[in-house]
């Protein structure tokens, strides 16, 4: 068992002997693990009280951006999947992304597997963003905060902040709104946050090196010829950008013998291997060719002056990068019109005040068709 995966199992029973012990406080429901308190409601409650004005600007800002989000997020599902429905082959954008014991990304069709602890921190934050948020608006709003909270699903740590239900349910409908919409806003605030982050720190330190993918299609070019690495290569040209691949690309078209050059990257390390394939007709455009590879991306490389800190720049540029992606990720999720989630209660809340007669039932709909087109498209990215 190599360190990093001692560290994850150390990890494991570390959260495991913490609930046995404090057990007789300890809430069990099935898998779910709650503990509530009453620590830190005193800060939120004081901190959404002493800026009521500025909370409930943040919290307009919030309805605003949640909603335009809910209608992104049901265009782009409803979408996908009509274009499944009618494509000879069916792909989707969407992956699960599922921590991993390993210390490298594993990508496959439908699945990201992130580090554990790149997971585990960047849950961590969204949790406390997504859930403080909540609290303080609703503290704001003049709203009783019950009670505060961690817990454990399975091993997977999370908190929450319980408002009063009934207190809440009586309070406007702007009031209502700008408490469900919080947390999800929370999380794009952070992921503004760390993409501006992103921009300052490491806008000078890395260079184009090359472009990676998430994984390959089954029965394409790139899987037959068991193609891995970067590619750094194709022919003559040198890929550096995804612009490269593309042009590189576009010049061979398709059925075309063409060779690939890749980089494998072993801890300090690289060996490049030569992969010889025929292109085939991109399906979305037959004039086009296509070698099979999807979830692109570009991979950069620190530049020589900064070479001594590699290892912490790279570290912190894969933290942040699955920071922003969880965020924004979980955050639109959150946002659509599906009953338990923030969306379906904000678009409850609306159906409530101006068609009450048709709330339920159109909820419940929206909810089923929602659920059904989600799991669809997941079953079309993990099983093409």
């Amino acid at each position: 068992m190599d360190l990093y995966m001692l560290s994850v199992v150390i990890f494991v029973a570390v959260i495991t002997v913490i609930l046995y012990k404090d057990r007789e406080n300890v809430e069990r429901q099935s898998i779910l693990f709650l503990r509530k308190t009453q620590r830190g409601k005193n800060f939120i409650i004081k901190l959404g009280t002493s800026f009521p004005r500025f909370w409930k600007v943040v919290g307009t800002i919030g309805v605003v951006v949640g909603f335009f989000m809910s209608f992104y997020i049901t265009y782009f599902i409803t979408g996908i999947t009509i274009t499944n429905f009618t494509a000879k082959k069916p792909t989707s954008p969407l992956a699960l992304i599922l921590p991993s014991p390993s210390q490298e990304t594993v990508a496959v069709p439908g699945v990201i597997g992130v580090p554990f602890w790149y997971w585990i921190i960047s849950l961590a934050l969204l949790i406390v963003v997504h859930e403080g948020l909540h609290g303080i608006i609703a503290a704001s709003e003049r709203v009783r905060i019950k009670s505060l909270g961690w817990g454990v699903l399975a091993v997977l740590p999370l908190a929450f902040v319980e408002p009063d239900e009934k207190q809440l349910e009586k309070k406007s409908t702007w009031t209502q709104l700008r408490v469900f919409a919080a947390g999800s806003f929370a999380n794009f605030l952070l992921a503004g946050v760390v993409a501006v982050s992103f921009m300052v720190f490491f806008s000078n330190v890395f260079v184009a090196g090359g472009v990676a993918y998430r994984g390959v299609y089954a029965d394409y070019p790139a899987a037959k010829a068991n193609l891995t690495g970067v590619i750094v290569r194709i022919d003559s040209y040198n890929i550096s950008t995804i612009h490269d691949l593309e042009r590189a690309l576009s010049e061979a078209g398709p059925e075309k013998n063409i060779t690939i050059v890749t980089m494998i990257i072993k801890n300090d390390s690289r060996e490049f291997k030569e992969f010889h394939l025929t292109t085939t007709h991109d399906p979305e455009n037959q004039s086009r060719a296509f070698i099979g590879i999807t979830g692109v991306s570009q991979y950069s490389e620190v530049r020589p002056e900064y070479a001594a800190y590699s290892g912490i720049i790279f570290f912190l540029n894969d933290l942040l990068a699955f920071i922003f992606l969880i965020n924004v990720g979980v955050g639109a999720a959150n946002l659509m019109p599906i009953g338990p989630l923030d969306g379906g209660r904000m678009w409850g809340i609306v159906l409530r005040k101006y068609a009450p007669k048709i709330e339920k039932p159109a909820i419940k709909a929206i909810s089923y068709a929602m659920a059904m087109m989600l799991l669809l498209n997941i079953g079309f990215a993990l099983f093409g």
